[in-house]
């Protein structure tokens, strides 16, 4: 019986001893669980968040945003609304015009975070957003959206300091790209005008054996695999056939004169390595298309794309190419920043090599 009610009495002293400390400064910030909102605001944490907003580096022109659209095409409940700018002759500028967010319709989800490859936009942490108007207010424009960088590191320091890594990362290694591609500078006219070396015969590289269209009979995984095989044959030099695991098509029999060994043209790697003076955004489509009027359909069908390489179609811009000419995909409609202009040139160009 004597230990009758002595949690009750222990409770009652620890509330006590709160109540009458919370009015000594001592005590106040320990024992006050309520902030004075809004002079008092709680700290949040940086994994916190709210709506999306759009980073730019030093000035606000220099935003990283591209406006390739995978964003709005990602958008579960479909409230991003994005439009490329042009410039005063209708060029295409790697940057929006248009960049709405309905945040009344946003459910803070933070897929347009995980599918930007440009780490443009981020996921704010600034929950006061009260309006009087509960339709116009609440879609943020572009000028709303748009916060520097140093706002980025203020909110999320940690995530922000990776981002700038791997953004300087990425430009290191295409700078290293460019520079090894860049061809070398020609020897001075003095330095060619020494005696005339020996002429050394040079072997003569073997003929390589035509090889067959993929068969209609295959099957779309066994039609992959032929392009695999074939892929793998013109690197390595060596072309035979057929590749190992692919069923030989019957050849059919015929008197005609067979045609020369030639290589198909929707697989043809592009001249000189990434020879491809048409992959500029700042281009418009008929100045690509021009540049690649007597290259190769893979090339021809690169020159169509938006030239971003936003990956919002599965692909780079090449790799989209490939796969269309090649015939693994059929869908000219994947080009997000291409929009209509690129699917119709796409439709235009593989009627044009009998593919449609």
């Amino acid at each position: 019986m004597a230990d009758l009610g002595k949690g009750l009495f222990q409770g009652m002293a620890v509330t006590a001893k709160n109540f009458v400390g919370s009015y000594f400064d001592g005590g106040r910030k320990e024992r006050l669980a309520t902030y004075q909102y809004p002079e008092e605001k709680m700290p949040l944490p940086q994994n916190s968040r709210t709506f999306p907003f759009l980073v730019f580096d030093g000035q606000a022109e220099a935003m990283r945003c591209t406006a390739c659209k995978i964003c709005e095409v990602e958008c579960p409940p479909q409230c991003i609304y994005i439009v490329m700018d042009k410039d005063e002759k209708g060029k295409p500028r790697q940057r929006p015009k248009v960049f709405d967010i309905d945040i009344s319709v946003c459910m803070q989800c933070g897929i347009c975070v995980e599918v930007c490859p440009f780490e443009s936009i981020k996921m704010d942490c600034d929950y006061e957003q009260s309006k009087y108007d509960r339709f116009e207010d609440l879609v943020m424009r572009l000028p709303d959206l748009l916060k520097s960088n140093e706002y980025y590191h203020q909110i999320k320091p940690d995530e922000a300091t990776i981002v700038d890594a791997n953004l300087k990362a990425e430009a290191e290694k295409k700078a290293a790209k460019k520079a090894a591609v860049k061809p070398a500078t020609p020897a001075p006219a003095s330095a060619t005008a020494s005696a005339p070396k020996p002429v050394t015969p040079v072997a003569t590289a073997p003929t390589l054996k035509p090889l067959p269209a993929p068969p209609d009979v295959l099957s779309e995984p066994e039609k992959k695999a032929w392009l695999a095989g074939y892929q793998s044959a013109l690197g390595s030099g060596a072309v035979t056939w057929p590749p190992t695991g692919v069923p030989a098509a019957p050849k059919p029999v015929t008197t005609a004169t067979p045609a020369p060994a030639t290589v198909p043209s929707a697989a043809e790697p592009a001249s000189g390595g990434e020879d491809w003076p048409w992959h500029d955004a700042g281009l418009d489509i008929k100045q690509r298309m021009e540049l690649a009027k007597d290259r190769s359909l893979a090339d021809k069908l690169m020159a169509a794309m938006a030239q971003t390489d936003c990956h919002a179609c599965g692909y780079d811009c090449r790799g989209y190419a490939d796969a269309l000419g090649a015939g693994m995909t059929d869908d000219i409609t994947l080009c997000a920043p291409g929009e209509e202009e690129t699917a119709k040139m796409l439709e235009q160009v593989l009627k044009a090599a009998g593919k449609r």
